[in-house]
């Protein structure tokens, strides 16, 4: 009984994660929707998106490192291709305080998207004043 409690348990935890071929692309997999048991097929998109810092005051700049960051986003099938990247959106905030990185946000205009997920979740910055 053990036995079968705990292959459950390593399936269900594989369910809930993407599988990379060997060349690196990301197949689908399978995961079932709770509100009406039926399985839906999904896999992950790609974006690269630019990082956009809010409040940055008069007279300074800021550049951040690295500049772009990717936006992986879990969506049904059936959506993947009318998903776009100008749906999402990259921003963080102008410190307030001297802090060595600044954290990344993601905007989503998209109700399709099932999740998502940033990489790099923290950017370093230069300031400058002018």
């Amino acid at each position: 009984m053990l036995f079968v409690v705990i292959a459950f348990l390593i399936w269900w935890a594989n369910a809930w994660h993407d599988q990379e071929t060997e060349n690196g692309s990301v197949q689908a997999v399978q995961q079932s929707n709770i509100a009406d048991d039926s399985r839906q097929k999904t896999t992950e998109k790609r974006f690269e998106l630019p990082v956009e810092v809010m409040g940055v005051p008069q007279g300074k700049s800021i550049r951040v490192f690295p500049s772009k960051a990717d936006v992986y986003v879990r969506v049904r099938m059936s959506e993947y291709e009318g998903l776009q990247k100008e749906s999402f959106r990259v921003w963080c905030t102008y410190p307030a305080s001297q802090t060595d990185v600044l954290v990344l946000h993601v905007d989503a205009n998209e109700n399709e998207s099932l999740s998502f997920r940033i990489e790099p979740e923290e950017v370093e910055y230069l300031i400058e004043e002018y």
